[in-house]
Parts: structure tokens; sequence; C-alpha cells
């Protein structure tokens, strides 16, 4: 099983690495966001401390798990939900921690040193989950280019005494105080650098690099140190790069006029790029959403959620809310396409976001007919995020009545409004998931046509004695037991003869151990054996025999004709002995009960909830897959949860190596 993930975690990295992250073309952003837990844990699968956000991807991949998070400094946890541990305050209640900066270190020496290509890199903080996605998430620019724009502003970054743009200008100096962003622009033009940045409105610095130690220096409003400044009113805009109260002395004709502030670089591109996030990306993952750029885990939605009658109406008021329900589900009502300047409804693209008064006028955002005449619908979106009207620039989306604050309370059910005064600052920011080009779905298997079931004989197989019964698989027959695949008959015999047949191969295979056997081929099988392969007949023969006692029934066996291996096959290796106190120390690959029935996967807690994801216990006992074992010595021998909704657990027959 080890060597079995591994090659999964090596096909999943060999996939994300044909599509190299560079950071501009192809970006790497997986980030989910920023979510409560408390001690019962809202991600049960625990892998330790101390790790970054690629080892915490790598120990998830290996299980298979949707998601993980770090909390902490680098405490890494998975699992196939979250968000199942709200806190209530102020009468609202949000499984989300609020902005994306709640589970920032502002860049600490843990972040710092992490090398993931990930956009974001938030390490978690005390009861708060930085959620990622296991499978990273690439984006890459749309065929169609539809809303493509080039845009020179990258964002606002943190700065420190270190540093984070030091290109030297003249061998000398690493800054220059200059009267304009488009003096800096000229500087970077000048001395070949396609980065800059500017700080406190005059200080001009280059770099060769858009983001160096991307971990140490994050986006401003992805940090607590800037949040914290905004509440004191002392220090409001301290760190805000669109409020300093030293502006550049020159308004800037070529580039944005964002002259950064203390400690924080407003960032450049010198030529015009693609800048991210933008309608014009997308992603496989990506969900159609728009959401809140700085408090990823909220998305726009219209009030009132998804219709019961599927009929949308008009008026409908657009809101701030959890993107993810808890069925780890997107509802429509939150999924939007941006395409030729409208922001349509996805469910049903005659619905547009709409502004409904044609003036700069503060008002709530609704939704109505795409193309209705005496309003605004036509949008942009630009490089600092925003979102803008195409008929006045001068106003756009904002999400109503947050001023200062940032915790959880005050996002959950905020309206998003067309305000006329739109800045750029932190509630006025926006990240557009468009979806990829939906995956081509696979061609159905034809449905057998009537007569290819329930058979006496077909294909020189034929049912000599008893109930069994012949099927077409494959083009191929088939024999199964009465009743397959449900509950055999006790007390039974068959005979099945085989004409022009050289070697069969058993397809699927559950009975009472040692009394209800299947004999073909000189062997004899029963319970639920392992490493089945296919077998060449000897010659002579040509019969299979069935017999079952009066006792316990099973779901049956399917045993069909196939061609004679060039190659012998080597049966799956697996150590069926029972060892152990009460056969805990199992390793085997079983995955039916003594009964028949299939085993539930140890992570899925469907049909049946359980605690045995938990901590320590699925290195210790082996808890992969749906194989059968015995933790915590609870039966007396090893078991598993049924995929049955009526039977939660049930004990297994230990497999025959090789089937025999």
């Amino acid at each position: 099983m080890a060597c079995l993930r591994a090659l999964f975690v090596l096909m999943v990295m060999k996939g994300t690495r044909a599509q190299k992250v560079d950071g501009i073309h192809v970006i790497q952003d997986s980030f989910v966001g920023c979510f409560w837990d408390d001690s019962h844990r809202d991600m049960k699968r625990y892998f330790g401390n101390f790790h970054s956000v690629e080892k915490c991807r790598k120990r998830a991949l290996e299980e298979r798990w949707k998601y993980f998070g770090l909390q902490y400094d680098g405490q890494c946890r998975a699992a196939n939900t979250y968000g199942h541990k709200p806190r209530s305050a102020h009468g609202k209640r949000s499984a989300s921690a609020g902005c994306d900066a709640q589970c920032s270190k502002n860049g600490n020496w843990r972040e710092e040193k992490d090398k993931t290509a990930e956009r974001q890199i938030l390490h978690g903080t005390l009861w708060r989950n930085a959620i990622y996605r296991t499978q990273p998430t690439i984006w890459t620019i749309k065929k169609s280019k539809n809303m493509f724009a080039n845009g020179s502003y990258v964002g606002c970054y943190k700065d420190d005494s270190n540093r984070q743009y030091d290109s030297y200008f003249d061998g000398k100096k690493t800054w220059k105080s200059v009267k304009s962003v488009d003096e800096c622009g000229a500087l970077a033009a000048k001395w070949d650098k396609p980065y800059f940045a500017m700080q406190v409105g005059h200080e001009c610095r280059l770099g060769s690099k858009l983001f160096p130690k991307k971990g140490k220096y994050p986006p401003r409003y992805a940090t607590t140190d800037f949040f914290y400044r905004v509440w004191d009113s002392r220090y409001h805009n301290y760190y805000d790069c669109k409020r300093c109260t030293r502006k550049p002395s020159e308004t800037s004709k070529n580039y944005p006029n964002i002259g950064g502030n203390h400690w924080s670089n407003a960032v450049y591109s010198t030529n015009p790029s693609p800048y991210y996030p933008a309608a014009y990306w997308d992603a496989p993952a990506g969900d159609s959403t728009i959401r809140f750029a700085f408090a990823r885990a909220y998305c726009l939605n219209i009030e009132g959620g998804v219709p019961k009658d599927g009929k949308w109406k008009a008026g409908g008021k657009i809101i701030l809310w959890e993107c993810v329900n808890k069925r780890d589900q997107v509802d429509s009502n939150m999924k939007f396409d941006v395409e030729d300047g409208y922001m349509k409804l996805r469910d049903d693209t005659t619905w547009c976001i709409t502004k409904k008064t044609p003036r700069d006028t503060n008002e709530q955002l609704t939704l109505q007919k795409c193309g209705s005449k005496e309003m605004w619908q036509k949008i942009t979106t630009n490089d600092d995020l925003t979102i803008r009207f195409a008929a006045s620039k001068k106003s756009g989306f904002n999400v109503w009545g947050l001023g200062r604050y940032f915790n959880y309370w005050n996002l959950q059910r905020r309206a998003v409004y067309s305000y006329t005064k739109v800045s750029g600052y932190w509630n006025e920011l926006f990240a557009v998931q468009s979806a990829g080009p939906p995956t081509p779905k696979p061609t159905p298997a034809p449905t057998p046509p009537p007569g290819h079931k329930g058979l006496a004989k077909a294909m020189g197989w034929k049912i000599e004695e008893g109930k069994c019964t012949i099927e077409i698989w494959g083009g191929a027959p088939c024999a199964v037991s009465p009743n397959y695949p449900g509950i055999y008959t006790t007390d039974e015999k068959c005979v099945v003869s085989m004409a022009r047949t050289k070697a069969v191969k058993v397809v699927d295979f559950a009975t009472e151990k040692y009394f209800d056997v299947l004999k073909f081929a000189g062997k004899t099988i029963s319970g639920t054996p392992t490493g089945l392969v296919t077998t060449k007949l000897p010659k002579g023969s040509d019969k299979i025999e069935w017999t079952s006692d009066f006792y316990l029934g099973s779901s049956g066996w399917k045993i069909c004709k196939e061609k004679p291996p060039t190659v012998p096959e080597t049966p799956k290796k697996c150590d069926e002995i029972l060892k152990g106190h009460k056969d805990r120390d199992y390793r085997g690959c079983v995955t039916r009960t003594k009964t028949g029935r299939k085993c539930q996967k140890w992570e899925a807690q469907t049909p049946h909830k359980h605690p045995d994801m938990s901590g320590w216990k699925v290195k210790y006992y082996g808890l992969h897959g749906n194989m059968c074992r015995n933790p915590d010595s609870r039966l007396k021998t090893i078991w598993c949860y049924t995929t049955d909704p009526k039977m939660k657990k049930e004990e297994c027959y230990a497999g025959d190596p090789g089937g025999f």
C-alpha cells in the first residue's frame, strides 16, 4: 500500500509539473480560506507539527484527502470537508474565522522559509486552520481571453528593514526619491528591471523578481499588522498603500497613482502584463464564485438561496455569505460567469448583477434581467482588484458597513453596494474564480440488451444442475451464484459445464468460509480470497461445481471466461495471517465481511459516522482504504464498517493468499 500511495503522489506531482508555475502566466493558488477549529477538531486526520505547505500536502495526498490545513506554525491536518466548527458572536454564527489575515503569522520565519509555489503562504494561528485544496489548483489564462486586459499594478505588500526590493540603481544606491510613479517606472526601464515599488509616496525601489522571499513579504491585507493599525484611530491608514498621507507630488499618467505607505510597497510591473486574480483566468477547480479577495471564505450571494421552483425573480439582493455549505458544495445562487462585461448568473445566464439607478449613487446591488434598460450592468475588472461599472469609473462594488473592522461577525451577511467613491480599500477587492472547461463526461457503458442475464446456457457454457445462471459480461460468458449479487440460497448445489474454454477468472467472491465452496480446475475457494488471478484450465477440466450448506448465506460469486495469460500473472501480495491480540495486527487486503457486505472506506463518514480516523490510529492500525482491521481490539477479530446503511459493522474472514 505504501508503494501505491507513493506512486499516486508521484503521478499527481508529475501532472502538476506539466504546467510549470511561473507566477505570471501559470499561477498556483489553492488557498480556500481561514476557518475556526476547536478541541474536537474540524479536520480529524493529524500528521504532527512543523510542516510546510508542500510537506503537509504530500502527507494528505498519500492518503487521498481532499483538503489539508495548517494551524499554529505548522500543525498539519487533513479531511474531505471543512467548516464544521462555527462560532457565535454578536448574534451571528460563522465557521469562517474572517479575513485571511486571521491565519497569518505576518511573514514569520516559518512562512519565510516555506518554498511552496502557492500564491498565498499562510500557516494558520491558534484555533484557526489555513485550508488548502490538496490537489494543486493551477490557474491559466482562458483561451478565449474574454475580459482580458493587461495591467501594471501588482498590489500592496509588506516590507521591512531588509527590503523586499533592493536592486541597485547605479551600483551604489538601492532606492531613490522620486516625484511620481511615472519617474520610478522610467528608472526601472532604464536599468532593465521588470518590477519596481513605491513607498511613502516618494521612495522608489527596483526588483528583478516579482515576489522575492514571498513568505516573508505577504500582501498587506493578509497581515494582522494591517488590521491592528486600522483599529487604532491614530494609525488608521498607516499601512494602506492607497491612503498614505504623503502622496506622490506629481500625478502619474502611465501608472496608477498609488504611492505605498509605511513599510508597505506598492508593487508595479514595469511593462503592462496579465494581472491576477481576474475574470480571464480559469482552473479546473474553479467554482465560478466571486470571492472577497482577502477573505476567501466569503462570496457574492443572492439573498434567499436557490428558489424552490427553480425560477429566479428580479430584485434579489446581493450580499456576502460563506461560499461553501455543510455538504462541501457551492450553491447556484453564488455562481456567476463574468463575460462580455456582464456578471451573469451561471444557473440562468439571462440574469445579471445590476445597479438599478443609472447614475452615481450608493445603493445595494440586485439581480435583474440582463440587458435591462436604464440600469447599469456592464462592469470592468481591474488590476487593483476592484470591480467598477463601465459607465462610471467612480462607482464600483463595496461590501457595505465594514468600516475599520474585519472579524467574522462583521462579514457574515453584509450587503454588497455600488459605492460612488471606490478607492481600492480592502472591503472593495474581489477575486473572480472562473471555472475551467468542463471535464468531458466518460462514455457510459452500453446497457446489456435483454436476454444477457439469467440464462441457462450461452456461448458454450451451460447450467447442468442447480439455480446458478449464465450472463454475458464483456463479450464473454460468466457463471454467477443464485440471486447474485444478492444473498444466495442455502443448501444449494450447482454444476456448470464449460466448452471451448481455456482459462477463467473469479471476478467477485464472498461466501461462508469453509462451508460454502466453489470448485474448478482442481482448486477449492471459500470465504473472501485475495490475489485472484486468471487460471489456465488443465486438460479435461471443464466443470464448475458450487455447494452451500444449510446455514449462513453471502453475496456470492461471479466467474468468467478469459483468454489464457501469455505471461503468468503475479498475485497481489497480501499478508493474510491473523496476528496480534484479537487479530489487531492483521494487515491483509480483505474488503468484504463474512456475509459479503462491502466495507466502507475508513476515511468516509457515510453511511456510518465513526471516530476511527482521529490522531495516531490511522498509521498504528493501518486504517487505509476499506480493508478489514480491528482498531482498539474492539471485536473478537477483524471487522469493518459496511456500506449497508442497516448494518454498521461486521466481522470479516481473513483471505487466502493467492485465492486458494
